[in-house]
């Protein structure tokens, strides 16, 4: 489109310095083609000094006018062919991927709206980091995958948030959940989690925020300590966030426990979710691991740079319509 204006702007400038030289020619012929005056030894007048400098005035002006229309002609042939400079940028990144894996399972559902906050507030704390949310039950699906786009991973947080905190929410977010046998299968979320970090061949800073009350109502294809091991393997730390660890749920001691082996035994930390510390524990914990940045791809960047030949076209056509009317006196 802009390479398309300029056009238009050359073919205008182009019109215009056809016009007036048009006009400064057809003046010169209708002077040359008016009534003759025959004018005895006329070859006196021509050495007058007057004379002498109002032809030499003409000439600088003709000469001026010619100059100015060739440079608003040059303008306009370098807009046409729209100046850029080019330059490379080597953009720097985090080499952490977090990915946030959140039970929607039924006995999470009255703490998951609380889980979702404790996600964003964990986004807004990320600098360069890319961040990915999975929701499990019986299976795992994918809310959002890796990206560095915190707002977009904002805006689905709070999507997920306002839908699970509304009286008649359809439940959609949950599609996807419920292709197994039972509910509630930590393990497998577990595992699922950890399948969804890429380039499993770089060297990057991987690490799940695990947020589940670890009560399981189902058969499970993997355990949540066989998961731990898996996790262990794909050198992935799990940070673990329990919104059932409460002194007044005491049956709940045990899957605590087993929670807080798993998590610890990946080289992560064991939070309850009422805990105060938990959220900028985990930032500071995360942010601690491989914390140096690294440079990532040249990114070639294509700047218009059109200000030069502009000014300089708009300075001729000013100077080709001032010395026109000049050369009309």
């Amino acid at each position: 489109m802009l390479v398309n204006l300029w056009l238009v702007g050359a073919w205008i400038a182009l019109a215009i310095i056809v016009v007036v030289l048009v006009f400064v020619l057809n003046r010169r012929r209708r002077r040359r083609e008016g009534v003759a005056v025959h004018v005895a030894h006329s070859d006196r007048l021509t050495t007058l000094p007057g004379y002498a400098a109002a032809l030499r005035r003409y000439r600088v002006l003709l000469a001026a006018v010619l100059i100015a229309a060739t440079l608003l002609a040059a303008a306009a042939v370098l807009l046409s062919g729209r100046l850029v400079s080019l330059t490379t940028v080597q953009p720097e990144m985090r080499n952490r991927d977090i990915v946030l894996c959140l039970d929607v399972s039924g006995s999470m559902i009255d703490y998951d709206a609380q889980i979702v906050e404790t996600f964003s507030q964990l986004t807004e704390e990320f600098d360069g980091e890319r961040i990915g949310l999975v929701l499990f039950n019986a299976s795992a699906v994918t809310s959002f995958p890796l990206t560095s786009d915190y707002a977009y991973a904002r805006e689905q947080l709070d999507t997920l948030h306002a839908d699970l905190v509304d009286p008649d929410t359809d439940w959609a977010f949950a599609n996807g959940t419920l292709l197994g046998n039972g509910s509630s299968m930590i393990g497998d979320g577990l595992a699922s989690c950890v399948m969804r970090f890429d380039d499993l061949d770089t060297e990057r800073s991987r690490s799940i925020v695990f947020a589940t009350d670890n009560y399981v109502a189902g058969e499970q294809i993997m355990t949540l300590p066989e998961a731990g091991e898996f996790a262990q393997s794909k050198d992935v730390v799990v940070f673990g966030l329990n919104p059932g660890d409460v002194d007044s749920l005491d049956y709940i001691g045990e899957f605590a426990d087993e929670m807080r082996e798993v998590v610890e035994g990946t080289g992560g930390t064991y939070w309850a979710l009422e805990d105060p510390a938990a959220v900028p524990s985990i930032v500071e914990q995360v942010q601690a691991r491989q914390a140096e940045s690294f440079t990532g791809e040249p990114i070639l960047v294509v700047t218009d740079e059109p200000t030069f030949p502009v000014l300089a076209g708009f300075a001729a056509l000013a100077a080709v319509m001032f010395v026109g009317w000049r050369l009309r006196r």
